[in-house]
């Protein structure tokens, strides 16, 4: 039987505890027996805090009654109650250690529990697990808690995920939802893969888009840009190159081999460390003043931060100059951008006003343009 505008909307609720932990420690996810790595250097699970914060502006933006279906334990119900929102249902059972295969079991679960959306928090991985369960049979929505999120499945953050939650829950019967693919990357692979198609809102307060390959047309400029910024470095100043292949073609042009997917400090023409975690940025920062960051623009997204090199964190970022933050992009991209923003999410409600309101992006050697960075 079909819902009315007078029944009480049904959300399931689904969190990976151990999504994103590896991004800080540069293992580049948390597949696998990544997570027992992640932890023993040191990294701390984020994923329930952020879905909490989600669920809390859905509760504030929704003040009508909601079906909360969670699973139990870390695994979404712990986030409901911290939210202040009541449970209606948990399904599995609450344990120290979850799987992929839970997260599936869960999905199943809220698709016989006929919910009007599945809420998760997680990465790529999470999102391709649910997917493959509930397909395009239910929206989908996620809070970003990943370290790789390519997908076009996630909010841009944790409040936004709250906000399109809430206004598509209240819009009933006028809901609209489109389809959007699912990304990601295999363990020890560069290049991203199509896995899935899902269903997810349409909302005024917009959903990330899918990544996309940087477009060729603009392929030139790359490598004049990267040969230009690798000719004006400085002897004895640090640059901390981000992920990427638009930052990358000043490894190529300094004749270094780095990492594609991490980040990797140079000086004075040589590699100091190859894909380095957070605490290593953190370390050398602190003891090099005056160091330069260079990040390039997730295609598709416009993320700078957040996506990815979750290793570039408020700490570290609170050690550099604003003025030695340099942004590079092809034109291409940052003319496919829809709306044209960039875009910040350091895992913290708080903005960092550092990356914030209208900054220069470099082009080419001799172009640029100005974006405004939403965080």
């Amino acid at each position: 039987m079909a819902k009315t505008l007078s029944t009480v909307v049904r959300v399931g609720v689904i969190v990976n505890p151990i999504a994103g932990m590896g991004g800080a420690v540069a293992l580049h996810g948390t597949d696998g027996d990544a997570s027992e790595q992640a932890r023993a250097l040191g990294a701390l699970p984020g994923a329930e805090e952020r879905m909490q914060r989600a669920l809390a502006v859905l509760r504030r933006e929704h003040p009508a009654a909601i079906d909360i279906v969670a699973a139990a334990g870390a695994m979404g119900e712990n986030s409901v109650r911290a939210s202040g929102l009541t449970v209606a249902r948990t399904v599995g059972v609450a344990s120290n250690t979850t799987s992929a295969a839970d997260t599936r079991a869960a999905a199943i679960s809220m698709r016989d529990a006929d919910v009007d959306l599945v809420l998760f928090a997680g990465g790529d991985g999470t999102a391709a697990d649910i997917v493959a369960e509930l397909g395009t049979a239910i929206t989908v929505l996620g809070t970003p808690s990943g370290v790789k999120m390519h997908s076009g499945v996630f909010a841009r953050t944790p409040e936004r995920a709250g906000e399109i939650a809430a206004e598509y829950l209240a819009a009933g019967e006028r809901r609209v939802s489109f389809e959007t693919e699912v990304l990601d990357v295999a363990p020890g692979e560069h290049d991203i893969s199509d896995i899935a198609v899902a269903r997810v809102p349409h909302a005024t307060a917009g959903v990330q888009g899918p990544k996309v390959a940087r477009p060729d047309s603009s392929e030139a400029d790359i490598p004049a840009l990267g040969a230009d910024i690798a000719a004006s470095m400085t002897a004895g100043t640090s640059y901390i190159l981000g992920p990427g292949t638009t930052v990358g073609s000043i490894l190529s042009a300094l004749g270094l081999e780095g990492t594609r997917n991490g980040c990797d400090i140079v000086a004075n023409g040589a590699l100091v460390t190859v894909d380095a975690s957070e605490e290593t940025l953190f370390e050398h920062v602190s003891t090099h003043p005056g160091s330069v960051l260079i990040l390039g623009v997730v295609g598709g997204q416009g993320f700078l931060l957040g996506r990815g090199n979750q290793q570039i964190s408020p700490r570290v970022l609170s050690l550099i100059d604003e003025e030695n933050i340099v942004i590079v992009a092809a034109q291409n991209k940052i003319d496919a951008l829809q709306p044209p923003q960039l875009h910040v999410d350091l895992g913290r409600a708080e903005p960092y006003l550092a990356l914030h309101g209208y900054r220069r992006i470099r082009t080419s050697p001799t172009r640029s343009t100005v974006l405004r960075i939403t965080n």
